[in-house]
């Protein structure tokens, strides 16, 4: 008898299917989500849904329920107010205004000045009061000086007393004495309200007053007497600030009174004194064009300058005019009259 052998053996058992218990289970897992799906949504619920219901009586606390009591009761007590009635002064008044009593007629003009005030004015305004009052007002004048003439409001007079000048003024034939009545006829013909100031200088510098005044009959004397006392006189001094002397001392000191016309009459040959930026001697024209542009910038101001000179050397008149052409002034030499 022959014995089957151990691999005919296991070759004779049937094979299980691997796929048969993942089936099944995926079936189950199936099932039980369709189950859990109706429960949780198709299963009707039954329930009502809650209501909040509140009661018709409303208990309110033991204090309030007090204090309305209290209130009604105090309302009910309290009488009603006493009723006014309003005043009405309509029956004060008169129906229509009284009429106005005739007035005397009178021809009184209250723009018509009165003779005497007019007068008044006047005397104010030659002793120069009358400047003040108005705030300074001024007044333009014509003024003529050796033959050149201008006008303005604000005029300063310039004049070179040294030696050298009077000499040359005289070789020209103008005395001391004919330059004071020039000088003081100037003054003279200036209205009552237009400033004026006179300067003179060498190499030092000096004031009349240290501001221009008002041409009143007063300050126009005190002018004149000045003018003779001092016209050839080397006693000069005011409290203005100037740095170099001479010719531009005075151009600083003349800008610092803020003038509208200048007249300078000199022969046109200044000297300086030395100081730490300038050397003694002559002035040279340049820097006296220097000076007047400097002090034009300081001050805002540009006044009309003439010149009146006497013997004039040709390079120091060409220098003048072109400094007079520029300030709107007059060149006038008397060695060419």
């Amino acid at each position: 008898m022959r014995l089957p052998s151990k691999e005919s053996t296991n070759e004779s058992k049937p094979r299980r299917s691997k796929f048969g218990p993942l089936v099944l289970a995926l079936l189950i897992q199936g099932g039980l989500l369709l189950v859990a799906v109706f429960v949780v949504v198709l299963v009707p619920e039954f329930r009502d849904d809650p209501e909040f219901v509140a009661k018709k009586k409303i208990y309110l606390p033991q204090k309030e329920l007090e204090h309305k009591v209290a209130l009604a009761e105090f309302q009910n007590a309290a009488s009603s107010p006493m009723q006014l009635e309003r005043i009405s002064t309509a029956a004060l008044l008169p129906d229509a205004m009284p009429s106005l009593p005739a007035l005397p007629q009178s021809e009184f003009n209250p723009i018509e000045r009165n003779p005497a005030a007019l007068q008044s004015d006047a005397l104010l305004g030659q002793s120069g009061v009358l400047g003040a009052l108005q705030g300074l007002k001024t007044e333009s004048s014509s003024a003529s000086l050796f033959g050149i003439e201008d006008s303005g409001q604000r005029i300063l007079i310039l004049f070179d007393n040294s030696s050298t000048v009077w000499n040359k003024a005289s070789d020209a034939g103008v005395t001391t004495d004919a330059f004071v009545r020039e000088l003081s006829t100037l003054v003279d013909g200036l209205n009552a309200n237009t400033l004026f100031g006179l300067v003179p200088f060498a190499r030092q510098v000096g004031t009349f007053r240290d501001y221009m005044i008002a041409a009143g009959a007063r300050n126009k004397q005190e002018a004149k007497r000045w003018i003779v006392e001092n016209v050839r006189s080397n006693r000069k001094a005011t409290q203005l600030p100037f740095v170099e002397d001479g010719i531009q001392g005075a151009l600083t000191v003349a800008f610092q009174m803020e003038p509208e016309v200048i007249f300078i009459v000199s022969d046109g040959d200044f000297q300086r004194s030395k100081t730490a930026k300038t050397s003694a001697g002559d002035v040279p024209w340049q820097d006296v064009d220097k000076t007047l542009r400097a002090l034009t910038r300081e001050y805002g101001i540009e006044p009309r300058i003439h010149f009146i000179g006497f013997k004039v050397e040709p390079e120091a008149a060409d220098a003048i005019q072109k400094i007079t052409r520029r300030f709107g002034g007059e060149f006038s030499d008397f060695t060419q009259r």
